[in-house]
């Protein structure tokens, strides 16, 4: 009989989800210059960026090592067991996922291993990751929790602005950035996580208010038509914000099946900075 482990990686947020879904996380490592924390372990979301505003240093991430990615492999072998599936953040944002596929051979015969570009990052990821937690808890079969999970990575989108450009263009996370790099500090451009998993620029906007405008319309623009959505809402040190935006749709979309306001982690928020909104949405129904 099989015994189904969902894994994922730090990016996820599930640190922040208010209970411990039971998904173990591959941690990264924050780096202001010659100090190193362990996300979620060493520094939490609220410490991390009080330290970003005091501090004029941009830190860097360091990915979860091999052998941390073994370590893990091997503790759900000897717990019993048979398959695990991991959720990783998008392929095109950080190597985690490859470096976990590439040990599929290596565990033949102890553990089946699956690893699912999720396309996506902060709870956006960590979302796919706890719908599949559930659909094994409930005796889903690996196939079966495949299957909809990628339903769900097909059927989203996240829009986010950012207050200072610099964290994404320093850590070259962000597509496209050479026809603005110079106006950085004029523009407030909309963001996307593209189906592909990229960040891109996809509107110059000037301001912070009409940016986050802009982001909020082109979100209800594209989950109108559909019957049941999963609404999130995310941040970083914008919680008022953020939780006001949630209030809304709650109040004015009849197809908001959920809304949840949530913190992005340090290793995400390294590479966006504070002030970071951002709306993302899974179609549940169409």
């Amino acid at each position: 009989m099989s015994k189904i482990a969902i894994i994922s990686d730090v990016n996820a947020g599930l640190d922040y989800i208010g209970y411990d879904p039971g998904i173990p996380v591959l941690r990264s490592i924050i780096n202001f210059d010659d100090e190193h924390y362990v996300d979620g372990i060493d520094i939490k979301a609220d410490e991390f960026y009080e330290k970003l505003q005091t501090t004029g240093i941009i830190p860097s991430t360091s990915a979860p090592t091999v052998g941390e990615a073994m370590e893990l492999l091997d503790r759900l072998a000897a717990e019993g067991y048979t398959d695990v599936i991991m959720y990783s953040i998008s392929y095109k944002l950080s190597s985690i996922g490859p470096m976990v596929e590439n040990l599929i051979d290596d565990y033949k015969g102890k553990i089946n291993i699956y690893v699912v570009d999720t396309k996506l990052a902060t709870y956006m990821q960590g979302y796919v990751a706890v719908r599949a937690k559930e659909m094994a808890d409930a005796g889903k079969s690996v196939q079966e929790i495949l299957d909809y999970t990628r339903y769900l990575i097909d059927n989203q989108h996240a829009y986010f602005v950012v207050d200072d450009l610099n964290y994404l263009v320093k850590n070259g996370r962000l597509s496209g950035a050479q026809g603005f790099i110079g106006n950085l500090l004029k523009i407030k451009p909309v963001l996307e996580l593209t189906k592909n998993g990229r960040i891109v620029s996809v509107e110059k906007v000037r301001t912070h208010r009409k940016a986050v405008e802009r982001a909020w319309n082109m979100f209800l623009e594209e989950t109108k038509d559909a019957k049941k959505v999963k609404m999130l809402v995310l941040h970083t040190l914008r919680e008022q914000d953020a939780r006001a935006c949630a209030e809304k749709l709650e109040k004015e979309l009849p197809n908001a099946y959920e809304v949840e306001v949530f913190t992005i982690t340090p290793a995400v928020g390294a590479h966006i900075g504070c002030g970071v909104l951002g709306f993302g949405y899974f179609i549940l129904e169409k």
